[in-house]
């Protein structure tokens, strides 16, 4: 053939082929990084009686995983599980969430049987995963590895990737540095292009001052990522100010290059007690894959389109070798604050912790007040910093009135740094009298960072006029004619003697009346007395059982086991109910806390009864880790992460804690 021909027809062919290559790529990579998968996976579907069988439920790429339910495994015995496993996928730039159930089963008899599927929420819809038919045979078949087929597969958590990654899973400006060339040290690859930070606004500050803190993942390869160590931020009080599951990734240049970044974590910590603290670092679990490449490609020049430049390297089959995979866990440095003490000299009187710039106003919601009637003082603060933690002014009311405790509302923004927005208390007072009161100025004194100073918001005096309570109107009295003397004494004298009988025979009855009537009392009298005395034994008869009762019941007590306040607590977590597990621990916790420091809901808050165990002797470490066990079930009832291992730490963590507080 003519070699001119040829050279036309071999340029052809890649014209023609390449729009097809760029078309097929986009759609497995939509469809690899879009769909959700819920997928029952076993090591084998052919094993003897003897062998084991390992069951595994995978739900990928879901954005929330609920209810995975395992089904009954009828002619098997589970040897072990339900082991879950749960966590953050990055896959190609696409964040996602995946959660797994594994099983070691053991067959009881051979023949057929059927791994029914699991059953799961996803993403607010019920999915549920194929069933999986399995032969048991007699003899061992060695199982444990795949037995073909596309049912069994060995066992692993992450979504499947298919290279290269798709050029609209990532921002378009990021170059991905997916080929291994020849003599590339793949180790050293990955630490200049894969690798965390965590970032913080500031390393010192005042207690109440808050320090935004923000962990990234920095990327220019083709990875699986997810975390399997959050940081420990004990010490803090913790607002995360994004949604890591929602968030989409950006792109930072670093010397000269371009990385797809993704927030694992923002939060907002506000310090609670001085000294240096320690942010523990975030651990992520990556599997990157690499495409070799070939000596080929060495000799090929790249024409400053990286794009066209990999689709030139598609188009020869011989300058691609296989894929290669590599699995590293990347860690952040521990970062060290310093949380200064608020100054002593010049705090005011009444300061409660209030760190920021705040304002006060003060409003009557009725103005026209009468006495005996109920009226609402209404207060306002406004202003940036800590104001969850911020308690209701104390009034000093003026006499005669009544007030009562606030009710609380708060409108703020927790994610800006600081805090901003507004928290109000409604105050309500009854005035008992009628007359003129005022309401004296209320005070808010709070530490200002910026200047290093303490300030003080106030209101202005309130002035109110009571009213008396409208007079009930008696109907007026209707005046008889008057009676003469004369008149009075003759009707008296006439109305005796036309019913004279008729007197005596009442009195009669009247003294007969008043006779029976003491008899009557008289029997009472001595019934009653009967009773009391059989009621006086039957008290001392069932004084001395219950006696007798309570020496049983402390030798009983003295041999029965106690309880566990942690017993629910533990069972919801051998269920798999998480949520329920945070929502339990969380308010044996409070109910612990309550039951120890006897303090009304009003002030039940972590500031408050940071200040009651101080008072009651407890050191920094018990009432840290205290706060700590409050914050993780916070932070997971409304951000769920969740994560079995640090689960069982949490419940290690809190056994001592509640023993304590006992």
């Amino acid at each position: 053939m003519d070699p001119v021909k040829s050279i036309k027809l071999s340029a052809i062919g890649a014209i023609v082929r390449l729009p097809f290559m760029i078309l097929v790529i986009l759609l497995m990579g939509l469809f690899v990084s879009g769909q959700v998968k819920f997928n029952t996976v076993v090591s084998s579907q052919e094993l003897g009686r003897g062998d084991y069988l390992q069951v595994e439920y995978v739900v990928e790429n879901a954005r929330q995983i609920d209810q995975l339910t395992p089904p009954d495994f009828q002619g098997f015995q589970v040897v072990q599980g339900p082991i879950q496993s749960s966590g953050m996928s990055i896959v190609n730039g696409n964040m996602s969430q995946y959660k797994s159930l594994s099983f070691v089963l053991q067959p009881v008899r051979t023949g057929k049987f059927v791994i029914g599927g699991a059953s799961a929420t996803v993403d607010g819809k019920h999915m549920q995963s194929k069933s999986i038919a399995i032969t048991v045979n007699a003899t061992s078949s060695g199982a444990g590895g795949g037995a073909g087929g596309g049912n069994t597969r060995p066992v692993n958590p992450f979504p499947s990737i298919n290279w290269p990654p798709d050029p609209m899973g990532a921002p378009r400006d990021v170059e991905r540095d997916i080929v291994l060339r020849p003599g590339e040290n793949p180790k050293e690859k990955i630490r200049k292009n894969l690798f965390l930070k965590v970032q913080v606004d500031k390393t010192s500050c005042y207690v109440g001052e808050p320090i935004v803190a923000t962990y990234k993942l920095y990327s220019r390869l083709s990875s699986e990522s997810r975390v399997t160590k959050r940081p420990s931020l004990n010490g803090f009080s913790v607002y995360d100010m994004v949604d890591p599951n929602t968030d989409a990734p950006t792109v930072e240049r670093l010397n000269g290059k371009a990385y797809t970044v993704h927030v694992i974590r923002k939060t907002q910590l506000i310090p609670l007690q001085p000294g240096t603290i320690d942010l523990d670092p975030v651990e992520v679990e990556n599997t990157v894959h690499f495409v070799k490449g070939t000596k080929q490609q060495e000799t090929r020049h790249s024409s400053g389109n990286p794009l066209r430049d990999f689709f030139d390297q598609m188009s020869d089959d011989d300058d691609l070798g296989p894929e290669v995979e590599e699995n590293v866990t990347l860690n952040t440095k521990p970062v060290s604050i310093t949380i200064k003490p608020l100054p002593e000299e010049n705090k005011p009187a009444g300061f409660n912790g209030a760190v920021g710039s705040f304002s006060i106003q003060s409003s009557l919601v009725n103005r026209n007040i009468t006495a005996q009637d109920e009226a609402t003082l209404h207060v306002v603060i406004s202003g940036k910093g800590n104001l969850p933690v911020i308690n209701a002014p104390q009034l000093t009311w003026p006499a005669g009135v009544d007030g009562f405790d606030p009710s609380t509302k708060e409108d703020i923004n927790k994610t800006v740094a600081p805090m901003t927005g507004t928290k109000s208390f409604d105050y309500v007072f009854t005035p008992r009298d009628p007359g003129h009161y005022t309401i004296p100025a209320i005070h808010i004194p709070y530490f200002d960072p910026a200047t290093q100073s303490y300030k003080t918001a106030g209101t202005e005096p309130l002035d109110f006029q009571v009213m008396a309570g409208a007079a009930k109107k008696k109907a007026p009295a209707v005046k008889a004619a008057p009676v003469t003397e004369e008149e009075s004494n003759g009707a008296l004298k006439k109305l005796i003697q036309d019913h004279l009988e008729w007197i005596f025979a009442v009195l009669i009855l009247s003294f007969l009346a008043v006779y029976l009537l003491r008899q009557n009392m008289r029997l009472k009298k001595t019934e009653q007395e009967q009773k009391e005395a059989a009621a006086k034994k039957e008290a001392e008869e069932l004084l001395a059982e219950k006696a007798r009762q309570a020496m049983a019941a402390s030798v009983q007590m003295a041999v029965a086991p106690v309880i566990d306040p942690l017993q629910e607590t533990k069972q919801l977590f051998e269920q798999g109910d998480f949520q329920g597990f945070y929502r339990e621990l969380n308010r044996a916790v409070w109910k612990a806390i309550s039951k120890k420091l006897e303090l009304p809901a009003s002030e039940l808050n972590k500031h408050n009864i940071v200040r009651q165990l101080e008072l009651k002797g407890w050191d920094k470490e018990n009432i840290l880790s205290l706060e700590s066990i409050l914050n993780e079930c916070e932070m997971n009832l409304y951000t769920p992460a969740y994560d079995p291992y640090n689960m069982q730490l949490l419940l290690r963590q809190a056994e001592p804690v509640l023993h304590r507080l006992a």
